[in-house]
């Protein structure tokens, strides 16, 4: 079980378990919490192809898929998609040495959590010998996880990048550890875009900093991105704007649908929006 930061090497741990798996002639399931982020890793695990290790990813039907899945060294798929193999007796699970639970935290998940650790508890049954990695960054109980699935424990908090908590009030940000940064916000101002001007003009380690911005709705999201444009485009290079300007233009070649060129029109600016409504390629 492996309780670290985000950003702090997870995926990497998880990695070489599987690919130490595969090496001994063994197969890696990679369990995920989400659709999207199935693809995501499925994506990210395809730079091992060049080594040899293939790798697929299941989200759909299985009677469409069983028999390519079990041509894969390593299969990503949600919990919900591997409750069903197991159900529907896919042969490949019994060939299974080692498989990783991403968020594993969720098993606490009052929908998704029962199905997560059913399923772990299956697989462990069918599998005894089976190399079981769960991997997390808010977990509160992970020495209770680790007994559970018979596991080493490896707790660390570092990251690297340090991580403050802080509150915008006054016309400064009063962190958690005391101190304070002013950030001055006038009349009429956007304290939001101040914000994030303060974030890109903040050198870490002799570079700007950059600002992830959480809003409550698509809408607010995308007009978020069209107004902090205006603070992100002052501050690009020139190498920074060829490079967006022709990943705008892959963006636009993705439809022709009007989110799609608002996505494409704020990259131009530097800055970018996600939601649930964009398509995975844009994702």
């Amino acid at each position: 079980v492996a309780a670290v930061p985000t950003a702090s090497g997870k995926t990497l741990i998880a990695e070489l378990a599987m690919l130490s798996s595969i090496e001994r002639g063994g197969k890696a399931l990679y369990i995920v919490p989400l659709r999207a982020l199935a693809s995501e890793k499925k994506a990210e695990f395809e730079r091992w192809e060049e080594f040899g290790v293939t790798v697929g990813v299941s989200t759909g039907n299985y009677d469409s898929d069983g028999e390519w899945l079990a041509s894969r060294d390593i299969i990503v798929a949600t919990s919900e998609k591997v409750d069903s193999l197991i159900r529907n007796g896919a042969p490949w699970i019994d060939d299974l040495t080692c498989v990783v639970s991403d968020e594993v935290h969720l098993v606490d998940d009052s929908h998704r959590g029962p199905t997560l650790e059913v399923t772990l508890a299956k697989l462990r049954k069918v599998n005894p010998g089976l190399q079981t990695v769960a991997l997390s960054a808010t977990v509160g109980n992970a020495d209770v996880i680790a007994d559970w699935l018979d596991a080493e424990l490896v707790e660390s908090d570092w990251r690297p990048i340090e991580l403050r908590t802080g509150v915008h009030f006054g016309n400064a940000i009063n962190f958690d550890d005391g101190s304070q940064r002013e950030v001055p916000v006038e009349r009429g101002e956007d304290q939001t875009a101040k914000l994030v001007a303060d974030a890109l003009d903040t050198e870490e380690d002799g570079q700007g900093g950059s600002s992830l911005v959480f809003v409550n709705s698509r809408r607010n999201a995308e007009s978020s991105a069209r107004k902090l444009g205006e603070v992100t485009a002052p501050r690009l290079t020139g190498d920074e704007r060829d490079r967006l300007r022709e990943l705008a233009e892959e963006i636009r070649g993705v439809s022709d649908t009007d989110t799609s060129e608002d996505l494409a029109d704020a990259v131009e600016q530097g800055s970018a929006f996600h939601h649930a409504g964009l398509p995975s390629e844009h994702r």
